[in-house]
């Protein structure tokens, strides 16, 4: 049984006076930091705020710290401790992935899209028609607001390089079967990139197990600081161009991290 009690006092927001009263329903605000979460990143800031994986003991506790929340975090997801990169945003992280997509497809090639997304997920995709990539889009039904599984089979084909669309859509609500799409879009020879931001603050979803190439969520919609977590399986991560800093590029996780994470 949920104790609710229990689950306010992680939360400094229930006993904060200015906030006494309000209920917040706005879902792109985020959530509120659990104190544990306010703990860490305070004791980061006081004791561990140096160039981290040096040789003198704030650098490396900070590193420890860093590579403790990647292993954490990736093994709750089902992939490797490498699969895993953190960014500024979900919004950041897609649009260098589409950056990275242009530099690897070819004119002609196809990307679908979904209008039951997220801009984040969808706007710099649709960009991408100014590299002449071919932008489809899998619509909702307008009575029910789900995403017909034939309407994706009609929009597959050998030019279809990349399937974008949401595990939980932030619009209608819908709960997507992300393991039976992504098997669909395999089939078709083609890439799954799932957003899920809307479907992570109801619990943190195996993606190993899901199947996705790419999975996105926001940490701080999670009762975490503000960062967008991004899974890039292995097969795909090697293949896409490096968005890094040359010297990086070597390795998965800061492939596709530009400006590198947020060390805190």
């Amino acid at each position: 049984m949920l104790r609710t009690e229990f689950v306010r006092l992680q939360l400094p927001a229930f006993s904060e006076p200015s906030l006494e009263g309000w209920a917040f329903f706005e879902n792109a605000g985020g959530s509120y930091t659990c104190q544990h979460v306010i703990n860490s990143l305070s004791r980061f800031y006081r004791q561990r705020k140096v160039q981290p994986y040096g040789s003198f003991p704030a650098s490396q506790d900070g590193g420890a710290e860093m590579d403790e929340a990647r292993t954490r975090l990736s093994s709750i997801l089902g992939v490797d401790y490498d699969e895993l990169s953190f960014g500024p945003s979900t919004t950041t992280n897609t649009y260098v992935l589409a950056q990275a997509f242009g530099d690897f497809l070819d004119s002609g090639d196809k990307i679908i899209v979904t209008d039951q997304d997220h801009e984040a997920n969808s706007g710099p995709w649709r960009r991408l028609v100014e590299r002449g990539i071919k932008i489809l889009e899998w619509k909702l039904d307008p009575e029910t607001g789900q995403l017909d599984p034939q309407k994706l089979d009609d929009l597959l084909d050998t030019k279809v390089k990349l399937v974008c669309f949401p595990h939980c859509s932030n619009v209608v609500g819908a709960i997507n079967p992300v393991k039976d799409i992504v098997e669909k879009i395999h089939h078709a020879g083609a890439v799954a990139c799932v957003d899920g931001v809307s479907y992570a603050p109801h619990g943190l979803p195996d993606v190993g197990k899901l199947g996705a190439d790419i999975y996105l969520f926001s940490t701080y919609k999670t009762y975490g600081p503000h960062q967008g977590a991004m899974v890039v399986r292995r097969s795909l991560a090697e293949k896409l161009p490096n968005q890094g800093h040359h010297f990086n590029g070597g390795t998965l996780f800061k492939r596709f991290t530009p400006s590198g994470p947020d060390h805190a």
